[in-house]
């Protein structure tokens, strides 16, 4: 099963005494080290986590203790068989939970921003985007780019997996991905999001994934 939580940055706040005693020390230093929105938006995923671990699994012990595999993906010292994916945008932090790796990207739509297509994503993307009416295109990108970036994190290889090395089929849902690179089954979803200046997308390594279960903590 996955979940996905949603919260806005600004409900939480950093330096909050109480909020700040549920997070490790290391992971305070991590997040201290940034300034201004990037701080909050680090704080407000990290306290998102906290909480959604201990709705989905109350066993686990808190606060978390986080380490980084190789690739960059981060895991639970404690519980490597839960799997989680964390990423903030303007506004809202989210995280993803699931018993089978997940990945998990929100996005802040703003116009004027499909340059980002022609130098990075795959020619039968930047193809597709040529061939729907322009007014449709922002959506259309924005779908792209958060499915592209939630199945890199999926797959923990970060930057060592290209964009451009595969492809995302949104012409009929649901999405379909062309990947020579990985091996393995990946189910992508693209849940309705209760704001709509934003577009959130989630995979997971696992075919025929249930669509997965979005809280919206306020």
């Amino acid at each position: 099963m996955t979940a996905v939580y949603a919260i806005p940055v600004s409900a939480v706040n950093p330096d909050d005494g109480a909020s700040r005693a549920r997070l490790s020390r290391g992971r305070l230093e991590q997040i201290d080290r940034r300034h201004g929105t990037a701080r909050a938006q680090g704080f407000a995923a990290s306290l998102l986590l906290e909480y959604a671990v201990s709705q989905q699994y109350p066993w686990v012990v808190h606060p978390l203790a986080i380490s980084i595999a190789e690739g960059g993906k981060p895991y639970l010292v404690s519980e490597p068989g839960i799997h989680f994916s964390l990423s903030h945008s303007g506004d809202w932090a989210v995280c993803a939970l699931s018993d089978h790796p997940v990945g998990v990207d929100i996005e802040r739509c703003e116009p004027g921003r499909r340059d980002i297509a022609s130098r990075f994503f795959h020619r039968e993307e930047v193809r597709y985007l040529n061939t729907i009416l322009p007014s449709a295109r922002d959506d259309a990108f924005y779908k792209l780019w958060t499915l592209k970036e939630s199945f890199v994190k999926s797959t923990g290889r970060g930057l060592d997996l290209p964009l451009r090395s595969f492809w995302v089929d949104i012409h009929r849902m649901p999405p379909r991905l062309d990947c020579s690179e990985v091996t393995g089954h990946y189910s992508l979803f693209l849940p309705e999001f209760a704001d709509r200046d934003y577009r959130l997308a989630v995979c997971v390594e696992q075919a025929g994934a249930e669509q997965p279960v979005l809280h919206i903590m306020k």
